[in-house]
């Protein structure tokens, strides 16, 4: 759709490629599209996700990272003008206020009955002057059924952004759009760098109450394992956590975390492996996600010099494993 901002390239924030972004050269600034052209019951009803891909951690701060160009206050709005080579300047109405946001990436479901814009218009930045974001508009006339997030700990925070890394080229929901062109997901990543599955249940009701979609993806265990948390204790936190996910409407899904080759992931972590297998016999509505364990055990050329992430190319291979399992369980 055709795209304009008040400065910066706008087309960058919603073309093919999610390595470029929009990037204005001031802390206010604003994103709009011009939907005109989009039939008006695919525009009834959107749903607006920014990432920001610049920064790892879906809550830097709790990564103890730092965040790097982070819409932190702004509004979201939309337009009744006619569509046209120039973005109106008057008549927009706000539909969504966002103060204090310190997340990565964020969702939001929209009324747009009757408008042909949408617009983000940016009034803080965490991390520096100006945003850095891709913006996608979904129709969600039909609910949000084929949308995901993942929260895990620090390799799907590398790993599951949307940018390449290592020979992934492209992200998740690319990947299954190439599969299955008939579907192009929304992939959010809700990954932290240090977490466990103790902080997954201290925060996982916190992180489903702003996620509309309908896929939640835990990808945590391998810091427990490196803790070696008893293993009765590490099904009772997944068990609170699948709980959470299905008590909110949602469908969990479930890897195996990965193998490593430190002594304390390769002593403590068969246990926990067991547990999460033992998760997927007593709660069969989890779906089934990779198996990074064993194909880690079996590779670990592609295990970095700190022994614990995956190397560039492993983490790409992450990735695609994702998209690989997805299909074969969701999409087939």
């Amino acid at each position: 759709m055709p795209a304009f901002a008040s400065s910066g390239t706008a087309s960058n924030a919603n073309d093919a490629d999610y390595n470029t972004t929009w990037q204005p050269n001031s802390t206010s600034a604003w994103l709009t599209y011009d939907l005109s052209s989009v039939p008006a019951a695919n525009r009834k009803q959107v749903l607006l996700v920014w990432y920001n891909e610049a920064t790892f951690a879906f809550d830097p701060a709790m990564a103890l990272e730092a965040a790097i160009r982070i819409p932190q206050s702004y509004t979201i709005e939309v337009n009744t003008a006619a569509g046209g080579t120039t973005a109106p300047t008057t008549g927009w109405t706000t539909k969504t206020t966002v103060t204090a946001n310190k997340y990565h990436s964020r969702q939001h479901v929209l009324d747009m009955t009757g408008a042909n814009w949408i617009r983000l218009s940016v009034t803080a930045v965490l991390g520096g002057s100006n945003s850095d974001i891709n913006m996608d508009v979904y129709d969600a006339s039909q609910g949000l059924v084929d949308d995901w997030i993942i929260y895990g700990s620090s390799t799907p925070s590398a790993a599951m952004n949307h940018t390449v890394v290592g020979n992934a080229l492209q992200s998740f929901s690319q990947m299954i759009n190439q599969a299955k062109p008939s579907y192009f997901p929304v992939q959010e990543n809700g990954s932290i760098s240090g977490i466990d599955t103790f902080d997954g249940v201290n925060n996982i009701n916190t992180w489903l109450a702003q996620f509309p979609g309908k896929y939640v993806a835990i990808a945590l265990g391998a810091n427990d394992a490196d803790e070696c948390v008893a293993p009765a204790t590490f099904y009772s936190n997944y068990v609170f956590m699948i709980n959470a996910v299905t008590s909110a409407g949602k469908i969990p899904v479930v890897p195996l975390f990965n193998w490593s080759k430190l002594a304390t992931v390769q002593s403590c972590g068969p246990g926990l492996i067991q547990e999460i297998k033992q998760l997927y016999i007593d709660h069969p509505q989890i779906v089934q996600g990779p198996d990074f364990w064993t194909f880690f055990m079996n590779n670990p050329q592609l295990i970095s010099s700190d022994n614990t992430h995956p190397t560039d190319i492993g983490m790409g291979i992450y990735r695609q494993m994702w998209a690989q399992t997805m299909l074969a369980n969701v999409y087939k």
